[in-house]
C-alpha cells in the first residue's frame, strides 16, 4: 500500500500508472458479482480461501513484474482477492451471530472489527514504508507472506450453519431479484453514498503518494530523497490507518447520539475538503488532512453496514454487498480512466497536473454532497423505524 505508485513509476509513466490503477478498480467490478453470488451460493469461508489464493497469486505476479504487462497481470490477480473478499467477511460475521443469537450487536462488532483492521494497516504500512527505502519490492514479498497467512485462517473459519444455501436462485435470477432490492428507499440511499464516497476516499489514497513526490521540489522539504519518499509515505498512511481506528472507534457512539444518517453524510463532507485542502496548496502540513481520510468512512463503515444487514436476506446479502462494491468500484474506475484521458498520454507528473485532477474531484464531491442532502430533506422519514424489514 504505501509503494504501489512508486513501485509503478519506476518501470511505467505517470498515465499508465493512472490506467494500472483503473484497471485494477474494473477488474474488481468484473470479479465481484460472481463472487458474491458463489459466497450465496457455496458458502463464505470457501470464499475466503479462494480471495487467499488470488492474493498469493497477485503478489508473485508483482514481485515478477518487468514492465506494464506484467503489472496489469498483478493489478487484475489482486482485483480477484479483493472482490472475493468483499461482502464474504461482513456476511459471515453477521451469520455467525445470527446463529449465536447475537445480530443485535452487530454494529458494535463491525465497529471493532474495522477498528482492528485499521490499527493492523497502519502497522503494516509503516513497516512497509521502511523496508521500501530498502528497495520497492520487499513489501510485496512481505504481503505475500501475509496473504498464505490469510490463508491459513481462512481455512480455519467455520461455515455458519443457518445459511440457507437453497433460497440462493440460479445466478441471473439472483442478480435480478438482488438488484430489486435497491427500490428500497433506504437501501437507495446509501446505494448512492456507497458509490459517491468510495470514489471520494480513493482519490487521496490513489494520489497522496504523487503528491509527496512533489514534495521534494519544495523548499521546506528538499531534504527529501527519492530512496526515503517510500518512508514518507508509509508514515502518511499510517497515520491515516490509525485515523480509521479511531474513526471505527467512535462510530457507533457518534451514530447513536447522531443518528446515522448524518454520520454518513459527514462522511462525504470531511472527504471533501480533504480533497480541496491537498488541491489548494503543495505543502507538507497538508499532509495532516491524510489522517481523516479513513477517519470519516470508518466513521461510516459499522452504521452503514447495520442499516444493509437486516434489509438483505442471508441468501443474498454477500451478492447485494458485491454488487453495491461494484457500483462503487466501477465509479471511481471510469473517473481515473477520465482523468488519465484528461492528463493527455505520457503526461509527465507536475503540481499544474495534480492541482486540476483534485479541484475536478472536490467539484464532485460537493455535487454528490448537495444530493445525498437534497434527497434526504425530501424524505426526512427515511431512516425511520418503519423501514426496518428483518432479513434474518
Amino acid at each position: 500500500m504505501p509503494v504501489f505508485f512508486l513501485f509503478f513509476s519506476d518501470m511505467v509513466s505517470l498515465t499508465d500508472a493512472i490506467e494500472l490503477g483503473a484497471t485494477y478498480y474494473l477488474s474488481v467490478v468484473i470479479f465481484e458479482i460472481p463472487s458474491g453470488y458463489l459466497s450465496d451460493r457455496f458458502g463464505r469461508r470457501t470464499t475466503l480461501l479462494t480471495a487467499s489464493c488470488f492474493a498469493i497469486c497477485a503478489y508473485i505476479a508483482y514481485l515478477l513484474a518487468a514492465d506494464f504487462t506484467g503489472l496489469v497481470v498483478g493489478q487484475v490477480l489482486l482485483a480477484g482477492a479483493i472482490a472475493f473478499q468483499s461482502g464474504s467477511d461482513n456476511s459471515i460475521l453477521y451469520d455467525s451471530l445470527i446463529e449465536i443469537e447475537q445480530s443485535d450487536s452487530y454494529s458494535r462488532h463491525e465497529s471493532k472489527s474495522q477498528q482492528f483492521s485499521m490499527m493492523s494497516l497502519c502497522a503494516s504500512v509503516l513497516l512497509g514504508g521502511l523496508i521500501g527505502m530498502v528497495n520497492l519490492r520487499l513489501p510485496y514479498v512481505v504481503a505475500l507472506l501475509a496473504a498464505f497467512i490469510a490463508l491459513g485462517l481462512s481455512y480455519s473459519f467455520k461455515e455458519p450453519s443457518r445459511i440457507d444455501n437453497s433460497k440462493t436462485r440460479a445466478f441471473v435470477p439472483q442478480l435480478i431479484s438482488t438488484a430489486g432490492l435497491i427500490k428500497n428507499p433506504v437501501l437507495m440511499w446509501i446505494f448512492f453514498f456507497y458509490v459517491a464516497g468510495y470514489a471520494l476516499q480513493h482519490v487521496p489514497y490513489e494520489f497522496y503518494q504523487p503528491y509527496i513526490a512533489l514534495l521534494k521540489d519544495d523548499s521546506i522539504t528538499r531534504l527529501l530523497k527519492d530512496s526515503n519518499a517510500a518512508l514518507i509515505s508509509g508514515v502518511v498512511i499510517g497515520i491515516s490507518m490509525f485515523g480509521g481506528a479511531l474513526g471505527a472507534k467512535a462510530s457507533d457512539r457518534l451514530a447513536n447520539r447522531f443518528g446515522a444518517k448524518k454520520i454518513l453524510l459527514g462522511s462525504i463532507a470531511i472527504q471533501t475538503i480533504i480533497i480541496a485542502g491537498l488541491g489548494l496548496w503543495l505543502h507538507p502540513a497538508l499532509l495532516l488532512l491524510i489522517m481523516f481520510r479513513n477517519f470519516s468512512m470508518a466513521m461510516a463503515h459499522a452504521p452503514m453496514h447495520a442499516l444493509i444487514a437486516p434489509r438483505v436476506s442471508s441468501a443474498q446479502r454477500a451478492t447485494y454487498l458485491s454488487m453495491q462494491s461494484l457500483a462503487g468500484r466501477l465509479g471511481f474506475s471510469v473517473l481515473l480512466f477520465a482523468i488519465a484521458a484528461k492528463t493527455g498520454e505520457g503526461q509527465l507528473l507536475s503540481w499544474a497536473t495534480l492541482s486540476t485532477v483534485l479541484h475536478y474531484c472536490t467539484l464532485l464531491g460537493v455535487i454528490a454532497l448537495l444530493a445525498l442532502v437534497l434527497s434526504a430533506r425530501l424524505r426526512p422519514d427515511l431512516f425511520s423505524t418503519k423501514d426496518n424489514k428483518s432479513g434474518h
